[in-house]
């Protein structure tokens, strides 16, 4: 191989290998990033890892809504018909939460399967009700569980 050839080689390999590590952080931010849907019934299965962020779409079970004693961090249930999770939000609720109600939690989940939402979306449209969770809320209706109060319209 002539030095030439040489150099354009090793010019090529750290072209390549550069762009090649890039990519593998790109990918690596893109991934912890990243809100994974599920539903009630898949976290009671397991279905999920510790400390990710994930959505978790469902109605808020009647008489779970819980104010702590600071006023402002709300325990509630979140189900939808099959199985229930645990939900623990710090802060001012949207206006239209309510039991019965139609929501998303976002937030990350601990090892017993609680979620610590960071936010809280209460059902005004459905441009943000993922079509897993509308058929479960539609379901949910359909056979009147807890929860449901009639009021859910996609």
């Amino acid at each position: 191989m002539s030095p030439t050839q040489k150099k354009r080689f090793t010019i090529v390999a750290v072209i390549i290998t550069g762009v090649a590590i890039a990519t593998f952080f790109s990918l690596q931010a893109v991934q912890k990033n990243i809100e994974y849907f599920l539903t009630p019934s898949q976290i009671s299965n397991g279905e999920f890892k510790v400390e990710q962020r994930y959505k978790v779409a469902g109605l808020v079970k009647n008489n779970s809504l819980i104010t702590a004693t600071n006023g402002i961090t709300r325990d509630f249930t979140i189900t939808d018909c099959a199985n229930d999770v645990k939900v623990q939000y710090t802060g001012i609720l949207p206006d239209l939460f309510r039991e019965g109600q139609a929501i998303v939690a976002v937030g990350k989940l601990d090892s017993n399967k609680k979620m610590i939402a960071a936010q809280v979306l209460a059902k005004h449209d459905e441009n943000y009700v993922p079509n897993e969770a509308a058929e479960t809320m539609m379901m949910a209706q359909a056979n009147k569980c807890d929860g449901a109060d009639g009021a859910i319209k996609f």
